[in-house]
């Protein structure tokens, strides 16, 4: 079933576009295939499931440390406190959505490593632009 094109209603299809690529603050995010909702008259727009979709995969996938008033971060699994210098990283997070192909987002992200469990994990000052950045990779005035 093909969706409507969301600007005209016409008849449109989900195809895969060019790469996107947004920097919010200390986090990069690309896609290498933008997947788009395409008509006959060129409008093109994302899928309505994306954002939400791409959304759950990154917090899935990219752990984030607890944030605590007037001390440093603690671990969001063993609840250490958190002394390890921040460290620049690369995650690949793969996105299933039910309306489009399955795509890759790739994230350039700083990182910060318990030392008593492992784990790596985003640092609270980072955090919101890890909420932010994912829907900007999928805005509509965002060329694709």
């Amino acid at each position: 079933m093909h969706p409507g094109c969301p600007v005209c209603g016409a008849r449109a299809e989900v195809v895969l576009r060019g790469a996107a690529e947004v920097t919010v603050g200390t986090i990069a995010a690309l896609v290498e295939r933008r997947p788009v909702v395409a008509c006959d008259a060129d409008h093109e727009r994302s899928p309505g499931d994306i954002v939400g979709t791409a959304m759950d995969a990154v917090d899935a996938a990219v752990p984030r440390a607890r944030a605590r008033l007037l001390r440093d971060d603690a671990c969001g699994s063993c609840r250490s406190v958190l002394t390890m210098p921040v460290r620049r990283s690369t995650r690949a997070v793969t996105v299933e959505p039910s309306s489009a192909p399955v795509f890759t987002i790739r994230l350039d992200l700083p990182l910060v490593r318990c030392t008593d469990c492992g784990l790596d994990q985003v640092p609270s000052r980072s955090q919101e632009d890890l909420t932010v950045v994912v829907p900007a990779l999928f805005a509509a005035g965002h060329p694709v």
